[in-house]
């Protein structure tokens, strides 16, 4: 009996070590090595299989349609919730997509931080823009995971990002629109505020301030939710090419929480 408790007591502890790990990028298991169909990495079974399976044919046709290399990640807690860090370190040290084109593409959920990340490689992000990285991330992570639907989140991110590279559409603008419009009202409200603010700060600082634009957002987005990536300064442009073609990833993309 005695053993029977401690062989449980084992499991449940390795079950909350793996919910509560925080996996970096290498630590990533790349499916895509031992099996050129897979392009979904799940280590901890978040998803079904068979919907997981339904990204991957999505990805898949992607890839042989559109030269575009994906990787999709799912766990529940990326190292210090940086998914930003977590997806750019990935593209380039697992050097997703073709090193000449550059076409990789690296799609993030953190379910239990509650945050997302897409990234595109250098040579995607004419092709795959930040706004179109927010709406397709607005309409597919963000409303799935707030109805703690993992499966549909990926599925549905796999779906628009195939239709947009081959019909040119996501088939999910209308639902993206309508989410952003929600967060338009609550954006000039807090712009107003922000103006005020600075106005206030410059006028009683003997006019020296009044000209004040405010600097940058917070890398984690503050009250303003999803950011956008641009590339300052190439960082991490290194072609590491691990096992992958050796594509580049230099910032550009979105992000953000729900």
């Amino acid at each position: 009996m005695k053993g029977i408790v401690y062989i449980l007591g084992l499991m449940l502890l390795m079950v909350f070590d793996v919910s509560a790990r925080e996996w970096t990028a290498t630590e990533i298991p790349m499916v895509h090595l031992q099996d050129l169909r897979k392009y979904v990495c799940d280590p901890e079974g978040i998803m079904s299989e068979s919907q997981r399976d339904t990204a991957d044919s999505y990805l898949s046709r992607l890839y042989k349609e559109s030269g575009v290399q994906p990787v999709f990640v799912i766990v529940n807690n990326v190292k210090e919730g940086d998914v930003f860090r977590f997806a750019q370190d990935i593209g380039n040290q697992q050097g997703v997509g073709d090193k000449k084109t550059n076409r990789g593409l690296v799609v993030v959920v953190a379910v239990s931080d509650k945050k997302y990340f897409i990234a595109p490689g250098e040579g995607l992000e004419k092709d795959l823009t930040d706004v179109e990285c927010d709406d397709i991330a607005r309409a597919c992570i963000v409303q799935s995971m707030r109805a703690n639907n993992p499966n549909a989140a990926m599925v549905n991110t796999a779906k628009a990002i195939y239709n947009k590279f081959k019909t040119g559409k996501t088939g999910f603008e209308e639902t993206s629109n309508k989410s952003s419009d929600s967060f338009a009202g609550i954006f000039f409200i807090l712009l107003a505020i922000f103006i005020i603010y600075m106005y206030s700060r410059g006028s009683n600082n003997k006019g020296k301030g009044g000209n004040d634009r405010g600097g940058r957002q917070d890398r984690n987005g503050g009250v303003f939710g999803p950011i956008f990536w641009g590339n300052p300064g190439h960082i991490n442009d290194n072609n590491f090419g691990g096992g992958f073609g050796g594509g580049s990833f230099g910032g550009g993309g979105a992000g953000g929480g729900w």
